[in-house]
């Protein structure tokens, strides 16, 4: 984000954004928590970006480490959202509930035997030896997958 952007959803003057980040040089590392704009795309290109030449844009780091040193409304309402968010996670964590593993239900065991094409072959063999046609024609009807 743009440092107008971050500097409103903060409640604060860009010039007051551009100082913490200054005094807090320190704590904000330049390609982990901002980076500096250099190229600027051709405005007539479509989906080019409009970014001023070395202006400077925070990534998510930048956001929250900001959030721990402006004194804002907003930051402060932050700060309250990140560390209750931070409990939560850190009892869920304790709990064992924060990933739980999903237990795969695995699947019955079959009470028979599968037919493998060799144990069809085998079984159509042994067809032969029954005397009564009948019975023969429907057993090999329901091997070969019949109704």
């Amino acid at each position: 984000m743009t440092t107008k952007e971050v500097a409103h959803g903060y409640g604060i003057s860009e010039y007051t954004l551009r100082c913490h980040k200054m005094n807090n040089s320190a704590e904000l590392t330049e390609g982990k928590h901002f980076v500096t704009a250099v190229e600027i795309l051709n405005g007539s290109e479509q989906g080019a970006l409009k970014i001023p030449h070395n202006s400077t844009l925070w990534t998510k780091r930048g956001i929250v480490r900001l959030g721990f040193f402006i004194k804002s409304k907003q930051a402060k309402l932050f700060r309250d959202w990140a560390e209750e968010l931070i409990i939560k996670i850190d009892e869920l964590a304790q709990q064992g509930t924060l990933f739980p593993m999903p237990t795969k239900q695995l699947p019955k065991k079959r009470n028979h035997n599968r037919l493998t094409s060799e144990r069809l072959i085998r079984l159509l063999q042994l067809t032969h030896r029954i005397n009564d046609a009948e019975l023969r024609n429907e057993i090999v009807e329901q091997l070969m997958g019949g109704n």
